[in-house]
């Protein structure tokens, strides 16, 4: 009788890993697979495993459904994949974005962690020793045991001590006081290809305890080209990636690329043009309060209407003319149920403009969404880091719209 329960078992959990296992991934890439981290596993007490073990769980919910949503088929023309708008101008263009070889990687390793959870765990920390990122506070933070017990340091204090902007640390403190609502509210709503919820709701110590990161409320000299309203009222924080929780080098010998997090960015804000040299992913998971109320424009690097002004060994210098006779169709509107999924080439010159004019309470809301870059690993490419554009006329100014924009494009290397 033991034998015959011990086999039901084996044949039980043979079958769930099947499951997880769709027919576009090779089974022997995926089991027994391999992690070097990128740092010593850490070593925890007993009581506080408890606590990471908690974080650990709600990590993997998190990939998991996002795996399944990228390759959720959402139009005929897509196979294993959902649908991405990557470029605005000249009319909405759409690809399958699984076909990115790029996202193949990041799928396939993130299918890797799901399906060697215990291998992949000694990659795996509460990230309790940075203290430069954050914990929201707030509601956020009483709801959550995991975020009480890592005690970071919060957005309330974190404006009060490091932000030098009195307009900034004003912000700051409206977007702090409404920080739960703004993730946690009825209206952040997931799209149809999540298989299930994954918001602040669902999820409450991993959006508590991730390590939120204002990344542009403090002084610094790209912040000259940046709007006081968004420095004070968006933040990010990473799941899975080199700076996140879950910190892995490489897998069966082959490097690791992907970063998954989340972002936050309030309502009544124009995040900035700007890009980088590193592939970006969004997925709003937010209900709009009306028409058009959140919007995308991105323009590929290769796009004639991007114009060279000069260029060195590592760096192109472009211009845009945003003043263009029909600009205003140059923008996509995306929501949790229509065009959720953007995908940013390396390079491509992108923003968001987040109305807020039709929130009956505009303060207490923001643009939610699931973030992810999928080629970080590359360090040729300067890892990513996000370059503000300006204003040609005004040099070192925040770029608007209706004026021609300048900005510095990293030489990408293939």
């Amino acid at each position: 009788m033991r034998i015959l329960v011990v086999m039901l078992s084996l044949l039980v959990a043979a079958c769930a890993q099947a499951e997880r296992l769709p027919s576009f991934l090779d089974k022997n890439e995926i089991e027994n697979a391999e992690f070097t981290c990128l740092t010593a596993e850490a070593s925890y007490s007993p009581a506080d495993q408890k606590h990471v073990d908690v974080l650990w769980d709600e990590t993997l919910q998190y990939l998991e459904a996002y795996v399944v949503a990228l390759t959720t088929s959402t139009s005929e023309g897509c196979r294993h994949s959902d649908e991405a708008i990557y470029e605005t101008t000249d009319g909405f263009k759409r690809m399958c974005i699984m076909d990115q070889r790029d996202m193949q990687l990041l799928v396939k390793h993130t299918y890797q962690v799901l399906n060697n959870p215990d291998k992949a765990k000694k990659c795996f920390s509460a990230r309790e020793e940075m203290d430069w990122i954050y914990s929201p506070g707030g509601e956020l933070e009483a709801n959550s045991p995991v975020a009480q017990w890592l005690d970071r340091m919060t957005f309330e204090e974190f404006f009060e001590t490091k932000v030098t902007d009195p307009d900034v640390r004003a912000r700051g403190e409206t977007f702090t006081r409404n920080f739960y609502t703004m993730v946690a509210g009825d209206d952040v709503q997931l799209p149809p290809q999540f298989p299930y919820d994954v918001s602040a709701r669902a999820l409450p110590n991993l959006w508590a305890a991730v390590g939120w990161f204002p990344m542009y409320a403090e002084e610094s000299e790209r912040n000259k080209r940046n709007f006081i309203d968004v420095r004070g009222g968006y933040a990010y924080g990473e799941v899975f990636g080199h700076w996140g929780l879950l910190r892995i080098d490489e897998i069966n010998g082959e490097k690791v690329g992907a970063e998954i997090g989340m972002t936050a960015q309030s309502v009544n804000t124009f995040y900035p043009y700007h890009n980088h040299a590193i592939s970006e992913v969004y997925y709003t998971m937010r209900e709009p309060a009306c028409v058009n109320q959140f919007q995308t424009f991105a323009v590929r690097d290769s796009n004639p209407l991007v114009k060279t002004v000069s260029e060195n060994e590592t760096t192109r210098v472009v211009s845009f003319d945003t003043g263009m006779a029909n600009e205003y169709r140059m923008w996509s509107s995306t929501a949790n149920d229509r065009d959720p999924l953007v995908y940013f080439h390396q390079n491509t010159l992108h923003a968001f403009e987040v109305d807020g004019s039709c929130e009956a309470k505009p303060e207490e809301k923001a643009l939610v969404t699931v973030w992810a870059r999928s080629n970080a690993h590359d360090l040729r490419n300067d890892y990513g880091t996000t370059l503000l554009c300006e204003s040609q006329a005004r040099p070192n100014t925040p770029a608007v719209r209706g004026e021609v924009i300048q900005c510095d494009l990293t030489h990408a290397r293939w």
